[in-house]
């Protein structure tokens, strides 16, 4: 089975009627990120294309394995890079809006190119440190999502300033957690698949 119909299958099993509507916009977003990868480096030139399907684009919705709910949400991912799991998340849920932070100004372009194609008006990004955000989105977001990024202990402050009373914080795994021990109050949820391998998406309150 081909890595695309591994994903489709997932979206099947998730999105049921949605699947097909939603694979259309996944295929596009599969065009963008190879052809805009040849000049901008948003994922490494060494994964095999066919391998965006489950390492990148299934793994950022492993949270559909959680009863996370980000639908009608505000939501930020944090050191978003290749606007993963951002976009993804975006396409999933139409109803929710999309932060994408990172430091990085260059790949930011290139994401809200990606995401003008896509015709994703739920995207927006956020070009500032982690440190910096909460200058100009106190109290903002209902979720903060993280997929490659270490949680360093100066960045937490930041983080909770930018989160209403209540959100919630998501970060995607591995096996190794040692950044999420600086957090007293979480949930693990073991999403492993065997062509993935370990993962663990941490709900952190």
């Amino acid at each position: 089975m081909s890595n695309r119909n591994i994903f489709y299958d997932f979206l099947k099993s998730k999105l049921d009627s949605r699947a097909d509507e939603v694979l259309v916009k996944f295929d596009l977003f599969f065009e963008q990120l190879v052809k805009i990868n040849s000049q901008i480096n948003l994922f490494s030139r060494q994964t095999n294309i066919d391998d965006l399907w489950t390492l990148h684009f299934l793994d950022s919705l492993l949270i559909l394995d959680t009863p996370a709910d980000l639908d009608k949400k505000i939501i930020c991912d944090i050191g978003t890079g290749g606007g993963l799991p951002a976009i993804p998340l975006a396409i999933i849920y139409p109803q929710s809006q999309i932060f994408m932070l990172d430091s990085k100004k260059k790949k930011l372009s290139a994401i809200e190119n990606i995401c003008a194609e896509l015709g994703l008006s739920n995207c927006k990004t956020i070009h500032t440190r982690i440190e910096e955000a909460p200058l100009y989105f106190e109290k903002h977001f209902d979720i903060i999502t993280s997929r490659a990024l270490k949680i360093l202990p100066e960045f937490v402050p930041p983080m909770r300033k930018t989160m209403k009373n209540g959100a919630k914080i998501y970060l995607y795994k591995s096996a190794i957690l040692d950044d999420c021990e600086q957090f007293a109050d979480k949930k693990q949820y073991d999403v492993s698949r065997e062509y993935l391998g370990k993962r663990v998406i941490v709900e952190i309150n």
